[in-house]
């Protein structure tokens, strides 16, 4: 039997691409004849906000084949599901454990103020000894280098590694942070998020997804989204040389080439930011205004009025000095190579890495790199 299971569609009727994503899901589904669809949390966007009540129903009444497993969000109270009446839908305000064919679902709603593990522990625990099972809920992984959700500071339902230790706990599928999480290596060993469905701005990026579980073997498989739109928020560096232009068009094309852009170019908007140094400011900026052109590419215009200009060139800075612009590349070569022997000493794990010690708060190379061209130009 396979299940399917999603997150953080945080349907409003003010993002219709956000309901197209739900019926992309659907019709997945039927096409592929899955029966269930779990949603762990934050399906509205709004607590209590009816308005985005047709967005959810109506694509359910559109697939009454397929069974709707819902547990609450932090965006979801109980006065947000309470009027949802679908027959093919059951919501779970406490914490209940389903079998789908020999594989027990642990379904644990969102608490304000409460640790996923208090809950767990709540109830149904003899029902779970010695059976295999997963855990749906809706929180934080604390354990580690966490993952933030930009959007939600703070600490939401944390689930702790001690709360993995029951051996016949498989896995556990959380919602609450939008960035979708490696299937073939959960955090923690066992905790996977499936992401948001359908990017909620242009800070979600990337091809979007939802999961398949297969109950007979507990593998994970993903499914692509094909609909609404694909966010790109690309930086890009420049310092001071002869092929600085060829340099950062290469980054551009192989920014592209790593999203696999060229197969949905239309689905695509991007943001772009190009800082540094160069020898030449209007001359890069019109080469590399040019190319976007001959790409096509659609830029992200944003809805907020103060939104900044796209592309950005604002902390492209001119760089003259002969003498500072060796200086400049020697000192860029330098710190190349201590990222890449610091990346080595912690592991393939880490790209990028600095130290590996500092978290959310390591500098990528790229702020390193400017720190240091700011001194040499005194900028």
């Amino acid at each position: 039997m396979k299940i399917a299971i999603t997150a953080d569609l945080h349907l409003n009727p003010k993002y219709p691409e956000r309901g197209l994503a739900f019926q992309d899901i659907l019709r997945q589904l039927d096409a592929e004849g899955i029966p269930e669809l779990v949603i762990a949390g934050d399906l509205f966007d709004k607590d209590g906000d009816d308005s985005a009540y047709a967005s959810f129903l109506e694509p359910c009444r559109a697939h009454p084949s397929i069974r709707i497993h819902l547990i609450p969000g932090n965006h979801d109270s109980e006065q947000s599901l309470k009027n949802l009446a679908l027959e093919s839908l059951q919501k779970y305000q406490e914490p209940k454990l389903v079998n789908f064919d020999g594989l027990g679902v642990f379904f644990v709603p969102y608490r304000k103020s409460k640790a996923m593990g208090e809950m767990i522990n709540l109830g149904q625990g003899n029902e779970r000894e010695g059976k295999p099972w997963v855990l749906v809920g809706h929180g934080d992984f604390v354990d580690g280098l966490r993952e933030p959700n930009p959007r939600e500071k703070g600490i939401y339902m944390p689930l702790r590694r001690s709360d993995l230790n029951d051996v016949n706990l498989k896995q556990a599928f959380l919602g609450h942070i939008h960035k979708p999480t490696s299937i073939d290596m959960p955090l923690g060993g066992k905790v996977i998020y499936p992401g948001s469905p359908q990017g909620l701005d242009i800070s979600e990026t990337g091809h979007r997804r939802f999961l398949v579980l297969d109950t007979k073997d507990n593998k994970v498989s993903e499914r692509r989204m094909s609909s609404g739109p694909i966010y790109l928020d690309l930086n890009f560096f420049v310092f001071p040389s002869d092929q600085e232009a060829e340099e950062l068009l290469g980054q551009l094309e192989k920014s592209l080439a790593d999203a696999a852009w060229e197969s949905e170019r239309e689905r695509f908007q991007l943001r772009l930011r190009v800082e540094g140094f160069t020898r030449n400011k209007d001359q890069l900026i019109a080469i590399f205004t040019e190319r976007l052109q001959s790409l096509h590419l659609n830029l992200y215009e944003s809805s907020n009025s103060t939104g900044r200009v796209n592309p950005n060139f604002d902390s492209l800075l001119s760089a003259s000095d002969p003498q500072r612009n060796l200086v400049a590349r020697r000192t860029i070569e330098k710190i190349d190579l201590f990222f890449e022997s610091s990346e080595q000493e912690v592991g393939e794990d880490k790209p990028g890495s600095f130290l590996g010690t500092l978290g959310d708060q390591e500098p990528t190379i790229e702020k390193v790199k400017m720190a240091a061209l700011r001194t040499i130009y005194q900028v």
